[in-house]
Order: structure tokens, then C-alpha cells, then sequence
């Protein structure tokens, strides 16, 4: 049988590309370590748009679903595409028609050594977000009328209770207390099926610490000490805001890894790995990018793909390099893009 794992690399836009010429020589990396790995990579973004009309063809589509394993993934998102048609036809289909539900987050202090800047900060950090990522706002339907917009946000229970199911699995094998961010004080009827949902499984796990608590609080909690909190779970929308709160203090999104997939398993491909952060139009091309959150998405990846060792070396080597002083501009430092890529794979076994 072949155990080949097929990785699709979409670099996508701006500062994409530059953090993916340093997550391809990972991949080889492990692929020099015994692991069974083939790489396709596709050039959906925007320069492909521009030049071509195309987002992502139903012919690569098809391929990445039924050929591959897995997507690694840059960033999207151009200003010569000023309604972003080409990233939600590509990033946001990904997500959706896979059944990329579960988007996982984590939060946590890379290093111990403090980065300029955060000497004062929360000293350690280590959260953990499931956001569910396929519906709520982020369905892309509703209007826009003279005077009057509506952005219709869609909750279905089975991919609620995928992503609740993850994060309560998670609280169970941690033995950490699982918080679910909502609204249904006011969103009765989105937010008050997550509700339902979260209580029939809390019945389900009687041995996970688990608590619904109204976002607006939430938030202000986890400004004042998010050391209280361990695994967060939220909709699409609060998910996206609280994790990305939540990077801020280990260091910025440059350092925030993600994953997403399909508990379920529908199709060949189920997971997608990617930074936290957008393309940054602004500083695509200058060396600039962190290319530390992309690193530990590849992390993330070999974990999905039960590369444990991988994982961990991988992990151990972001977090040796910057305790050694490796920064780029975003952390206080001076490296660039490839040099902070080659200071981390440096540490590797």
C-alpha cells in the first residue's frame, strides 16, 4: 500500500510566499527522516487571478480533495482585489467545501526569554482555541440595500457538535477546564443552538470543567489574566477575535500557528495549516515577515499526520532559537524573513 503523504503547498498572496520558501525545506526535512511525503504546489492567489480570471478551478479543487492529504497554506489577500473575491473564493471554499470544521489555535508562550518590549507582560501563556470554521457570518450571505446591509450568520447543530466534540475530547485529555465563548443573551437563536449543544455534551463529560460565559466578559477576563484560561471554544466569528487576542501575548500573529480540519474524515483531504496572519501587503517582498507562526503550523501538520517526533523537534527548535535571541523586526530583532526560517531549522536534529 502506499503511505505517501501528499501535501499541497498554496502560497498565496504577499507575505505568503516568503513564509513558505521557509516552511518547504521542513517538509524535506522530514522527508530526509524517513517520511513519505510529495508536495504539488499551486499558484492560486492573486497574481493568478489578475492574470487568469481564475480563483481556485474545479479541476484543482477536485485534485487537492481526492489526491492529497493535507494543504499547507500562506496567506491571501491583495489590494489590487479590492472586494477580496479571489481569497473567499479560495481560502473560505477550502474551508467550507473540505468541512473544515475545527480550526485550532494555540496560544502559547514560545520561549521563556521575554521579548523586547513584553518584559512586563504575562510571563507564560498557554491557550487554546476551537473555533468552528465553516458558518456563523462567515458564510458570505445576506444583502446590501439603499440604506440598509445584512450579513446572515448560519449555525447548523452538526457542525457545532464537531467542534465542541473536539474541544471537549481535548479537555479531556488535558484535564483542562473548557470555556465556551457566546452571545445567546442575544443571539437567541444562533448562539442559543450552541448552548444546547454545549450542555448535551457537558452531560456527556462529566469529568471536563466546562462553562459557558458571555464573550463580552470573556474578553475582558482574558485582558486582565489569561492565565486563567486554558481551552476556549467559540462560533466562527468570536473564535476568530479571541484568538487573535489571545496571540498577542505570546508575542503578535507572526508567532501563531493554526489548523483546521475535518473530525469526520469526508474526503482524502482533511487538514489545512496555516499562520494566523494576513498577507501584509505592506511588507510582502522586504524580508520583513515572521515566518515563525508558519514554522509552527507545519508543526501542527506533522501532528495531524501522527509525525509526533517531527512535531516535537520542530516545536523544540522554534523555542531554542528564540531563547538563543533570534528575532525579527515584529519581536525587537533584526532577522529576516529567511534568516529567523534558518536560525529555527538550525536547531534541528
Amino acid at each position: 500500500m502506499d503511505n505517501t503523504v501528499r501535501i499541497a503547498l498554496i502560497p498565496g498572496d504577499g507575505v505568503g510566499y516568503e513564509v513558505m520558501a521557509e516552511a518547504r525545506p521542513c517538509l524535506e526535512w522530514a522527508q530526509n527522516r524517513g517520511r513519505a511525503v510529495e508536495t504539488i504546489e499551486l499558484p492560486y492567489g492573486a497574481d493568478h487571478f489578475l492574470a487568469t480570471g481564475e480563483t481556485l478551478p474545479e479541476t484543482a479543487f477536485l485534485h487537492i480533495r481526492d489526491r492529497c492529504d493535507a494543504i499547507l497554506f500562506g496567506a491571501v489577500g491583495d489590494p489590487r482585489v479590492p472586494d477580496g473575491r479571489h481569497a473567499e473564493e479560495i481560502l473560505l471554499r477550502l474551508r467550507q467545501d473540505l468541512q473544515l470544521t475545527v480550526n485550532f489555535r494555540p496560544c502559547r508562550t514560545p520561549c521563556p526569554t521575554p521579548y523586547p518590549g513584553m518584559e512586563n507582560r504575562t510571563p507564560s501563556v498557554d491557550i487554546e482555541v476551537f473555533r468552528e470554521n465553516t458558518e456563523g457570518p462567515y458564510c458570505l450571505q445576506g444583502s446590501t440595500e439603499p440604506g440598509r446591509a445584512v450579513d446572515l450568520a448560519i449555525h447548523t447543530e452538526s457542525a457545532v457538535h464537531r467542534l465542541l466534540s473536539a474541544a471537549f475530547r481535548r479537555a479531556e485529555a488535558t484535564g483542562h477546564p473548557l470555556v465556551l465563548a457566546h452571545k445567546a443573551n442575544v443571539l437567541k437563536h444562533g448562539h442559543g443552538l450552541w448552548m444546547r449543544v454545549f450542555e448535551a455534551l457537558r452531560r456527556e463529560h462529566p469529568q471536563v470543567a466546562a462553562r459557558g460565559m458571555h464573550a463580552d466578559a470573556l474578553l475582558c477576563a482574558l485582558v486582565q489574566d489569561p492565565t486563567a484560561f486554558r481551552i476556549l471554544a467559540a462560533d466562527n466569528y468570536l473564535g476568530d477575535l479571541i484568538s487573535d487576542l489571545c496571540a498577542a501575548y505570546i508575542g503578535g500573529m507572526g508567532v501563531a500557528p493554526s489548523l483546521s480540519w475535518a473530525p469526520h474524515r469526508p474526503f482524502r483531504c482533511t487538514a489545512l495549516a496555516e499562520p494566523v496572519h494576513g498577507s501584509a501587503p505592506d511588507i510582502a517582498g522586504q524580508g520583513l515577515a515572521n515566518p515563525t507562526g508558519m514554522l509552527l503550523g507545519t508543526a501542527l501538520l506533522f501532528r495531524h499526520l501522527a509525525w509526533e517526533p517531527e512535531a516535537e523537534a520542530l516545536e523544540r527548535a522554534v523555542a531554542r532559537a528564540l531563547s538563543e535571541g533570534a528575532r525579527t523586526r515584529d519581536l525587537g530583532g533584526t532577522l529576516s524573513t529567511k534568516a529567523m526560517g534558518q536560525a529555527i531549522r538550525d536547531q534541528l536534529p
